[in-house]
């Protein structure tokens, strides 16, 4: 009774040290004939001895055994730990530099998109308008900036001019009051600026634009200064010679073309002789939903 009890404490120890042991071990016990109680006495000695030894270095059955490194020993789970936290911060950082380079490419293509669209717009624009500095009918002094924020129609002209200057005159003025019974349209301020500053005063300037629309700004200068305004415009004006000597008449040869400046004070469109009042209004009223609603 004694030696089947013996036996089977010996078979399961034996059957719990061989699920640790290599192939070779187990074939060699398996060939092992069955002891006696005294053999298997000192067998199970041996088995506790060398079982606490094994036990302190085993894994459990439900975990996977900790891996290895280079020299065949188990890596202390401490540094495991680091070098997983280092992979992370490291992962973490390409993915932010990443991320970060790619909102940098996105907005420089934003603004590449943008000075393309800008140059597409500005491309063939004519270089008309620029700075000046005049005077008005009350003599004070007045400037490009003077009219910053409004719509303007400038036409260089002279007081003296027999027909066209006061056609084109009353033009402008049909062209402001169809603008005011359009409801869409801002306000637009018409400027007479003279070309012959030697005989064309403020005084006779303003005497001159109350029989054309109430709401003309007249402007004139020196001879420099109106040289300047028309060189900005790119306007052409020669005076000739007089028709009697000491008479001070002469005709002033000019460019005769008007001028729609928007509120940033940059040219915007223009109309010659030939252009009807309703056709400038018209051209006018596409030239400010550009401005206001264009891209």
């Amino acid at each position: 009774m004694i030696s089947r009890t013996c036996t089977r404490t010996f078979h399961s120890l034996i059957n719990r040290y061989l699920s640790h042991q290599p192939s070779s071990t187990i074939s060699y016990l398996s060939s092992t004939p069955s002891c006696s109680f005294s053999t298997c006495s000192t067998i199970t000695r041996t088995r506790n001895v060398s079982l606490n030894a094994i036990r302190s270095n085993c894994r459990t059955f439900s975990s996977e055994p900790p891996p290895l490194n280079k020299k065949g020993r188990q890596t202390p789970l401490p540094f495991m730990l680091l070098s997983f936290a280092v992979c992370a911060a490291l992962t973490g950082a390409s993915y932010a530099y990443s991320h970060f380079k790619k909102i940098e490419m996105e907005e420089e293509r934003k603004k590449d998109e943008e000075r393309k669209r800008k140059e597409r717009t500005t491309k063939g624009k004519a270089l008309i308008g620029g700075p000046f500095v005049l005077v008005n009918t009350e003599g004070e002094t007045v400037t490009e900036k003077t009219f910053m924020g409004k719509w303007a129609l400038i036409y260089f002209g002279f007081t003296f001019c027999p027909d066209i200057c006061p056609e084109e005159l009353e033009k402008i003025g049909e062209i402001i009051e169809l603008l005011d019974k359009t409801p869409e349209a801002p306000k637009v301020q018409p400027i007479f600026i003279s070309v012959d500053p030697k005989r064309d005063t403020p005084e006779l300037i303003k005497s001159y634009l109350q029989d054309f629309h109430p709401d003309f700004i007249g402007l004139t200068g020196t001879k420099e200064q109106v040289k300047r305004a028309t060189k900005a415009y790119r306007v052409y004006f020669s005076e000739g010679p007089d028709q009697a000597e000491g008479a001070n008449e002469y005709i002033v040869d000019h460019s005769i073309v008007t001028f729609l400046v928007d509120p940033k004070g940059n040219f915007a469109a223009n109309f010659g002789q030939r252009t009807s009042p309703e056709e400038a209004v018209s051209k006018i009223i596409d030239k400010m939903n550009d401005f206001y609603h264009g891209d």
